[in-house]
């Protein structure tokens, strides 16, 4: 009975493990970190990291990381209309724009470009209710 408390204690985090804050804030912070620069500001192994991340999170850190770039990525292509995609590619840590678009469609499922024709179109429609 005491062996499995101790087990559970030391196996699975309480849902304020300080460790996994720190992750979610180092990638909302930059998303280009990768997985193991992550961990090891945390102080963790990259395969410690990812289990206690997946039980206390929900989701990989991966995915997670994902999520943190694109929802970069769309808050950019949306407010900076004349930042170029180019650019936007390599401050998230992307060498090719080819990648990163190929990567946006995957996740957002529309590419950069109309991504962020709509965004602006929204913009307009909706200034011309005022």
């Amino acid at each position: 009975m005491t062996g499995e408390i101790i087990r559970r204690m030391v196996m699975e985090p309480s849902h304020s493990d300080f460790r996994i804050e720190k992750t979610t804030h180092l990638l909302q912070e930059n998303s280009s970190r990768t997985v193991a620069q992550v961990a090891r500001a945390c102080s963790l192994s990259t395969s410690r990291l990812s289990h206690l991340f997946k039980v206390e999170v929900g989701t990989t850190v991966g995915k997670f990381r994902r999520r943190c770039r694109f929802n970069k990525a769309k808050r950019i292509l949306a407010g900076a209309p004349t930042v170029p995609i180019k650019e936007i590619a390599y401050t998230l840590g992307y060498h090719h724009t080819s990648s990163f678009t190929r990567a946006f469609e995957h996740q957002v499922g529309e590419s950069p470009t109309d991504y962020r024709k709509h965004e602006l179109q929204k913009k307009v429609a909706r200034s011309s209710y005022c």
